[in-house]
């Protein structure tokens, strides 16, 4: 079962295509196979097993009558098994989805051997019925039932991981169907999570945290994510609420280091509104966040310095306590009139204007020419700002 779980990971694309989504699919097809055969077995050491003669004997007879000694299938087992077939359903690829659920149906409804110790089973099986026959291949029909799975925390957290895939993905139309059951879900008040206490928007919080630091530098996954964050805080989801300090903090720390090195333009630019919408809170992460986009200014291609700018502008007509009254009008002036897609060392040194403003103090000055030449020899092979820009336009498909 480990190697089969593991299978469910594969997304390796080649010159045949999107060779993983095959493996996944053989995938989801032995693990139903094997749950039957572990099952089945299961129930033939139950009728085998010893029966203690004695009442006051240690017995191998759970509560439910199921042996305890000689079981293949357990609940981690059992847990694992829905979370990695559900992560599934709510991925981008139609065929995929359709056959994770079908999968799932069989799981719970199977006539002639009984799955036991899956979690939340009653929610499963309101979600999916037994007799509705759906068109799960429909995002509009699959996504607004599947995302309320979200509710139980044994299986969010995977489930978030291949949801955002579709939320934060390249195909619009699917974007918008399942970033709206997403919402949906967040605002339905008849709804309720599994852990009391807990708003569906706090739990939620903490799961793309977990998404960002199971994922780091995996930009299949990391790239949607941060889209997918983008967007629920335009719809004001994590904004303006108490509560979020902590998953700010850690959303700006996380963010240092996935754009650090970066040549993903989307991922780039994600990153930076998410950093401006943060910034836009009156609290000590707004000044955090407004510390590290400042630093984009300076940063080597073009279009990411201008994007930062943007965002920096934005930033400022919207919370006034980053900067004092007194530089405000100049800070402005400074973000409007520089040509930040110009020279770069002019960029820098309006950075470090903005720093001073904003009482960050200033960023350490670039190297000069000669000591780039002294720490590496052989010049002609450093790498042209421009070269290097053409190939972050190419990469990005622009």
């Amino acid at each position: 079962m480990p190697a089969l779980f593991g299978a469910l990971d594969d997304y390796a694309v080649d010159n045949r295509g999107d060779v993983g989504s095959w493996v996944r699919e053989a995938a989801m097809d032995a693990l139903q196979r094997c749950t039957f055969i572990l099952c089945r077995r299961d129930g033939a050491a139950v009728r085998t097993a010893p029966v203690a003669k004695d009442k006051s004997e240690p017995s191998d007879m759970d509560a439910n009558g199921i042996s305890t000694t000689y079981q293949l299938f357990d609940s981690a087992i059992a847990q694992d098994l829905v979370a990695g077939i559900a992560k599934q359903a709510v991925e981008k690829i139609d065929k995929i989805r359709e056959i994770a659920v079908r999968t799932l149906h069989k799981i719970l409804y199977n006539q002639e051997q009984f799955i036991p110790f899956i979690p939340y089973r009653e929610l499963l099986e309101e979600i999916i019925p037994s007799n509705a026959d759906l068109e799960w291949a429909v995002p509009a029909v699959s996504y607004p039932r599947l995302v309320k799975i979200l509710q139980a925390t044994c299986y969010s957290k995977p489930v978030l991981s291949g949801l955002v895939i579709s939320t934060g993905g390249l195909q619009e139309s699917l974007r918008k169907v399942s970033t709206s059951a997403l919402v949906g879900y967040l605002q339905d008040p008849n709804i309720n999570t599994t852990d009391e206490g807990k708003s569906r928007e706090y739990l939620l919080s903490h799961d793309i945290l977990w998404v960002l630091q199971r994922y780091q530098k995996c930009d299949r996954v990391i790239t949607p994510t941060l889209k997918t964050i983008e967007t629920l805080l335009s719809k004001k989801v994590f904004l303006n609420k108490e509560g979020y300090g902590d998953f700010y903090c850690e959303l700006i720390n996380l963010l240092g280091s996935e754009l650090k090195g970066s040549k993903d333009f989307t991922k780039l630019c994600a990153g930076l509104s998410i950093l401006g919408y943060i910034s836009s809170q009156l609290d000590r992460t707004g000044t955090k966040a407004f510390s590290q986009l400042l630093t984009f200014l300076g940063h080597r291609y073009p279009k990411i310095r201008k994007a930062a700018a943007d965002q920096v502008y934005l930033v400022l007509l919207q919370n006034d306590n980053l900067i004092s009254e007194e530089s405000m009008d100049k800070a402005q002036d400074v973000l409007a009139e520089t040509c930040w897609e110009g020279d770069v060392e002019e960029a820098r040194h309006k950075r470090s204007e903005l720093n001073e403003m904003a009482g960050f103090g200033v960023a350490n000055p670039q190297k000069s020419e000669n000591q780039k030449q002294m720490r590496t020899p052989n010049v002609q092979n450093a790498t042209d700002e421009n070269t290097s820009y053409s190939s972050l336009v190419e990469f990005s498909g622009y």
